[in-house]
């Protein structure tokens, strides 16, 4: 093989990784065969699609194919990398949605590089009494939800769970220990944990206040008393963003 594929860590990053047990799966079945059958997908040489299979034919010198594709630049290959994923049927719905929230990221951001460029390079108006049409209003999460294939409501539910729930949470929902509406339910508790947090704090502070105030206080608690404040005010935000969503 002449051509010899280059990784692209951030390329990479953007593939959910395969389970242990799916990485051993498809290395046996490549083995079995002597035979890689799915092609490695390059573009200007970097690997977009078959890291596995590259890696597998490389450790035991199995000859693989390979299929070139043309694109425009680097953000186009992200985005037929982030399409490509998500036309499987294997991924959970938080990788579709995690995939569908980057790729809507990446189509915003490159929607403002393509405006602000526009009116760089466009001057001054020949005809001001010409009106621009107008902009359709795009409802971005309905798009995520319906590239995802999942529903809005379930999109709403995981953003929720992200934006509010614990790191343990959020933990037991990407490893498939609980479904997404099962966490969403959970979440009031999650609030009461982050309550109790903030109280307990707030109590050691109180206890320890001088009577002079804080202002005669150690360092210590000058550090406590900043990050009582800190907690409470991103606790009263989430709390208010949660009743608005909810």
């Amino acid at each position: 093989m002449s051509i010899i594929p280059i990784i692209d860590q951030e390329f990479k990053s953007l593939i959910p990784p395969l389970s242990p047990e799916e990485r051993e799966q498809l290395e046996q079945n490549i083995l079995e065969a002597r035979k890689c059958y799915d092609p490695l997908v390059l573009w200007e040489g970097i690997i977009l699609d078959g890291h596995n299979r590259f890696s597998i034919c490389a450790k035991h010198g199995i000859e693989f194919q390979i299929e070139e594709i043309m694109l425009d630049s680097r953000e186009a290959a992200k985005a037929w990398i982030l399409d490509n994923q998500l036309s499987r049927r294997n991924l959970s719905d938080v990788a579709r949605i995690e995939m569908s929230l980057l790729k809507a990221d990446m189509l915003r951001e490159k929607a403002q590089r393509n405006l602000s460029e526009g009116g760089r390079r466009g001057g001054s108006k020949p005809f001001p009494f010409v009106t621009k049409p107008k902009i359709k209003a795009v409802n971005v999460q309905k798009e995520v939800a319906a590239d995802a294939s999942v529903s809005k409501g379930q999109l709403n539910n995981y953003l929720q769970i992200k934006n509010h729930g614990s790191p343990e949470l959020l933990a037991k929902i990407n490893s498939g220990e609980l479904k997404i509406g099962t966490a969403h339910r959970l979440l009031p508790k999650e609030f009461m944990k982050q309550l109790n947090q903030a109280d307990k704090m707030l109590k050691f502070i109180q206890d320890a206040r001088p009577p002079e105030g804080y202002e005669a206080a150690d360092p210590e608690i000058h550090a406590n008393l900043v990050k009582l404040e800190a907690l409470m005010r991103t606790f009263l935000e989430r709390l208010e963003t949660h009743e608005q969503d909810a």
